[in-house]
């Protein structure tokens, strides 16, 4: 058993081999699984990647998906609670009001890891996950290095967003311009920013009506794979692969496999396993009396051509075909 769980925490959450060794219940404990909105590939894969860890771990899971709706997401934490959970694994949908959420897993004195989405408000144990401003910061990164190959004066860009208002689209923007105003390239590289709410078709409509209208952008760049990938699909329509960069976040395989291409530049991956299994280890160690710390963090990773491969191998594990 010991190795297999040592394992699990290898392919799962790196850190958490630093913060202590868990107990082996007297009974399975069952954790509460909240997630922001399954429809999202990568939300989906968070999903698969707890699941192999409460197979792993013989604890038993109960799942609710909150919609992007905080009010749905509080009634789902709150049946979890009627059914006696030990644990919640929590994917806030919110920022703010999701800690209604966190507050009544608080009253009942049952634990609660955050993971992958972090909201303000609330006592939880740790939150396992990444720092979004990052993957925006990696935006960045890969921009600055456009513009220093391309070798222009100024680019300009379609900038595809999130869900308005929704805690990682603000992370992911605050990240890209902060880390362009930090290059001193605010004023060199602008863009077109459009809502597409994470989807594949918005992403996909909205950079059809901006090409149509103009098609004398430099590059595309999104707050998610799905997106990037929709408005890839325009790209090649218009057939404009030469002279339009792409690139996006999360690392969905289509994604991976579209810069093994050329078609894409990059994407920034996140690591569905280090979050969603990692949220699970989280609960069982708290639940095993091990001290974690505040913040486990998982990095994310700018991938291009030059180191696609080593990522392909996590994405088809735990992506829902």
């Amino acid at each position: 058993m010991r190795g297999r769980l040592l394992a699990v925490v290898t392919i799962g959450a790196v850190s958490l081999l630093a913060v202590g060794t868990p107990a082996v219940p007297a009974k399975p404990w069952t954790i509460g699984v909240s997630y922001q909105n399954l429809a999202f590939p990568y939300v989906a894969a968070l999903q698969k990647a707890a699941q192999n860890a409460c197979k792993a771990l013989g604890t038993t899971c109960v799942e609710a998906d909150a919609v992007n709706d905080t009010e749905k997401e509080l009634k789902n934490v709150e049946s979890m609670l009627a059914k006696g959970i030990d644990c919640l694994a929590f994917e806030a949908a919110s920022l703010k009001a999701s800690s209604a959420s966190i507050a009544a897993a608080n009253k009942k004195t049952v634990p609660v890891v955050q993971f992958n989405g972090k909201a303000e408000g609330g006592a939880y144990v740790t939150f396992v996950g990444s720092e979004q401003p990052d993957s925006g910061a990696q935006l960045g990164v890969y921009l600055t290095q456009l513009y220093k190959t391309l070798g222009k004066p100024k680019l300009r860009g379609i900038y595809l967003r999130g869900v308005a208002g929704q805690i990682t689209d603000i992370a992911r923007n605050d990240g890209l311009k902060n880390r362009l105003k930090a290059e001193n390239l605010l004023d060199k590289i602008s863009f077109t920013e459009q809502h597409a709410d994470y989807d594949r078709g918005k992403g996909q409509s909205v950079t059809e009506s901006l090409l149509t209208r103009d098609k004398n952008y430099d590059f595309i760049v999104a707050n998610n794979d799905d997106m990037i990938l929709g408005a890839l699909q325009v790209v090649r329509q218009f057939k404009l692969g030469s002279r339009i960069h792409l690139a996006g976040v999360d690392g969905l395989p289509e994604a991976l496999e579209a810069i093994e291409k050329g078609e894409l530049d990059a994407t920034v991956f996140q690591d569905p396993e280090g979050q969603g299994g990692g949220g699970i280890w989280g609960c069982y160690l708290a639940l095993s009396g091990v001290k974690l710390p505040k913040d486990i963090l998982i990095p994310f990773k700018l991938v291009t051509k030059a180191n696609v491969t080593e990522f392909m191998a996590i994405a088809k594990r735990v992506y829902v075909k």
